[in-house]
């Protein structure tokens, strides 16, 4: 069907009616789609981030925890964990260490980095605990 439309007149009423649909469902699944893109990497982003975390909590904790150890030891231990994982796996991070009589405690906290300009990060808090070596004689506790 090849119909011919005079120059100045319109076409039947029908002909044309879903004339531009493909470019209003570009307009509306383009975003969802970047958006659930987004979202994924954003997400891979800040578990990537809790699990440095983990990582430096745990290694603070193992370095303070030895016979011998201390809070700076963990905090050593620390900053040596986070310069190996790389500029851009925080956003900003801090660490506390406490060598107690009978346990020692790291705690990692700051935020992961954001793909979205403006947005600051996602907080992310992890925490290690174990005790603290200490060698007894025989038979004592």
């Amino acid at each position: 069907m090849n119909e011919r439309v005079r120059p100045g007149t319109t076409p039947a009423r029908g002909a044309d009616s879903e004339a531009g649909a493909a470019s209003l469902q570009t307009v509306i699944t383009y975003p969802i789609v970047l958006l659930l893109v987004f979202g994924m990497v954003q997400g891979v982003i800040y578990y990537h981030a809790q699990n440095t975390a983990q990582s430096v909590a745990n290694g603070a904790v193992q370095a303070a925890r030895v016979e011998g150890g201390s809070a700076e030891a963990g905090h050593r231990e620390a900053a040596a964990r986070i310069a190996r994982a790389g500029d851009g796996v925080f956003a900003s991070v801090q660490v506390a260490v406490d060598r107690g009589a009978t346990q020692a405690t790291a705690t990692v906290s700051g935020l992961a980095p954001s793909i979205v300009p403006g947005l600051r990060g996602l907080r992310i808090v992890q925490t290690a605990t174990g005790p603290v070596e200490r060698f007894t004689s025989a038979g004592a506790p």
